[in-house]
């Protein structure tokens, strides 16, 4: 699918600058030229359809270049975050029963650990020699160029994985026809060759792949990445002169983002952004106002989930007026909102917002009884709660599921909590989300009833080694016991 679209915009417009990368500029002839030699290269390895390959990349040229060149041959793309620690990265390669490894550099060493133990161990190939491997993506890139051919829309391209309050994370498969489905919603949008779409958001996540990356590719517009995007304190300067230098049009982000470049000391001249749009959780007034005031941009907020990409974007002609709306469902998507016995509900009031998608997954691989409560007639309940108003515009009041918001990442207490149960001295442990100075900005606190005398840096140090930084908690309470009703339920409320 993602091909196909590559091959339309070097057909019309070979010499348009495709990605901005640094000081590299990447036309769409040169980007279809990189990914045929990829693809060749990873055919001759070996990697064909249904084969399942991990992404271990940050947000460059290589990325893109890979990601496309497995969906071309058929295999499905696992994108993974880079950041993740061992004991992570196993469950994601095995759950995908991955037969190859696209890593950086920093993550081949864990990677060729992790496969060595196998029985069939899989390819692990860096993006250069710099460890002395035998194999690497340089050398996959010599290959000559070959024309690829058309995917079906029925077949896999990519293994996402969605958080809830079932535990580990649910691997989500989705087709080349659903992400062909999620790719028009951008033209809907109105998002044109002529756009520059900036990422600063991991490409390996929903949001940028969809909102910048598919975006980018199906409209033919610039995607400009930011290099080194984390830690974004540090990078928010030179992401606010990449947007000045870039002429950037369409800038989706998260609140995190827009709070930290309002608060900047420094300024910049923002006024190319013609869409800014923020996802992930809600977008407090606060930060709304401090962007506005700043750079004159109004950001609006945009709704989506892993199940599906991108359901609703607010495009009003107000957006100060409804700025705390997500807006109308994209063309093609259906949004109902619903009470606990699955009854429509009146607009303005608070339900369960189930929607319908071109881009839908049709389930979670391997759940069946979770499928049968998660999708019904095509549908897909998703755990958030919001409103419906009169014309029709979506507002996100909360959420049904244990969810918690760091930096834009959603993080499953209850997978964190597996971790913290694990260290020898803690007999039973809660993990939840707790405010911060910061309006709409959460942290990760873990309640522990210790078996022994232990530190909070002992289980902080734990924790580090076995999670990415980010589902790290930051606050560690001991107590005598876990507050629970008579029916023995944990009453989460008391933890917070």
């Amino acid at each position: 699918m993602l091909m196909e679209l590559l091959y339309q915009s070097a057909s019309s417009r070979p010499g348009d600058v495709a990605l901005v990368y640094r000081g590299e500029r990447v036309t769409h002839a040169e980007l279809v030229n990189r990914v045929e030699r990829l693809a060749a290269g990873l055919a001759a390895e070996g990697v064909g359809a249904g084969d399942a390959v991990a992404l271990l990349l940050p947000n460059d040229p290589t990325f893109v270049a890979s990601y496309v060149a497995i969906s071309a041959l058929g295999a499905i793309v696992v994108p993974v975050n880079p950041a993740f620690k061992q004991d992570e990265l196993e469950f994601y390669f095995r759950q995908c029963g991955v037969k190859a490894v696209i890593s950086d550099d920093r993550s081949a060493g864990v990677c060729e650990r992790i496969v060595a133990a196998w029985d069939e161990p899989a390819k692990v190939i860096p993006t250069s020699a710099a460890h002395g491997q035998a194999l690497t993506l340089d050398m996959l890139m010599q290959s000559e160029p070959a024309k690829l051919e058309r995917r079906s829309p029925g077949e896999p391209l990519v293994y996402m994985f969605s958080s809830g309050s079932t535990g580990r994370p649910k691997r989500v498969p989705r087709t080349h026809g659903q992400l062909r489905g999620e790719s028009e919603y951008y033209d809907w949008m109105g998002i044109k060759p002529e756009d520059k779409v900036f990422c600063t958001i991991p490409l390996f996540h929903t949001y940028g792949m969809g909102c910048c990356m598919v975006a980018a590719i199906r409209t033919g517009a610039t995607l400009v990445l930011l290099e080194d995007p984390n830690p974004f304190l540090l990078r928010r300067q030179r992401a606010m002169e990449l947007i000045e230098t870039e002429g950037v049009t369409i800038y989706p982000g998260v609140p995190f983002n827009f709070r930290l470049m309002a608060e900047a000391p420094a300024s910049a001249d923002l006024s190319s952004i013609r869409l800014a749009f923020s996802a992930g959780t809600a977008l407090p007034r606060p930060f709304f106002d401090g962007f506005l005031e700043k750079f004159g941009v109004p950001v609006r907020q945009l709704y989506g989930c892993t199940e599906a990409g991108t359901l609703t974007a607010n495009l009003d002609d107000d957006p100060v007026a409804t700025f705390e709306s997500v807006g109308k469902p994209v063309d093609g998507v259906e949004v109902l909102v619903e009470d606990e016995e699955g009854q429509l509900v009146p607009p303005g009031t608070v339900g369960e917002i189930a929607v319908k998608s071109p881009g839908l997954t049709s389930g979670y691989s391997d759940m069946a009884e979770l499928n049968r409560q998660a999708f019904r007639d095509g549908y897909f309940l998703s755990g958030d709660l919001g409103q419906l108003d009169e014309e029709g515009r979506l507002t996100i009041t909360g959420r049904k599921k244990l969810l918690i918001e760091v930096g834009g990442y959603k993080i499953d207490p209850i997978e964190v909590e597996d971790v913290v149960i694990a260290h020898p001295k803690v007999a039973e442990a809660v993990v939840v989300g707790v405010g911060t100075k910061v309006p709409g900005e959460e942290q990760v606190k873990a309640v522990v009833v210790p078996s022994d005398e232990m530190e909070e840096r002992e289980l902080i140090g734990f924790c580090q080694q076995r999670l990415a930084n980010f589902k790290v908690p930051q606050v560690v309470e001991f107590r005598e016991e876990i507050p629970k009703s008579p029916l023995g339920k944990i009453l989460r409320k008391y933890l917070i």
